[in-house]
């Protein structure tokens, strides 16, 4: 039986790991990002720091990202359906004016009808 993993070859900090993934892109993008915090990291730290400490602080640092990616996200989101509701209530607001307008023209014009034959009569008597 081979127990040998197939997948992905990545080099993260001078180490080659087999990724079990079927896209190797997107194992090779991930792998390079990991790559880059703990150079980072090891270049903000003079001194030897551990591989293991240093995958640990490349992680805190990851997960910080991508809290504060989650956070904004669901701020915009939040500010998104703030949005949709103004637009919905003014939409709303619209339609509610158009309609007492349409319910309004029928009387004014009976209002002008009215005002007209009360002309004519008046026109007509003198």
């Amino acid at each position: 039986m081979n127990s040998q993993v197939q997948g992905v070859a990545v080099q993260i900090f001078g180490e080659e790991y087999q990724i079990a993934e079927s896209d190797a892109a997107k194992v090779q993008k991930i792998a390079q990002y990991v790559d880059g915090k703990m150079r980072e990291i090891a270049a903000q730290h003079p001194g030897r720091i551990a591989t293991s400490t240093l995958a640990v602080l490349a992680a805190m640092t990851i997960a910080d990202e991508l809290l504060q990616t989650a956070n904004e996200q669901n701020r915009l989101a939040e500010s998104a359906q703030e949005n949709l509701q103004r637009l919905t209530d003014l939409v709303d607001a619209r339609a509610s004016m158009v309609a007492d307008d349409r319910e309004e023209i029928p009387v004014t014009r009976r209002r002008w009808r009215e005002d007209a034959v009360r002309q004519l009569d008046h026109t007509a008597v003198e």
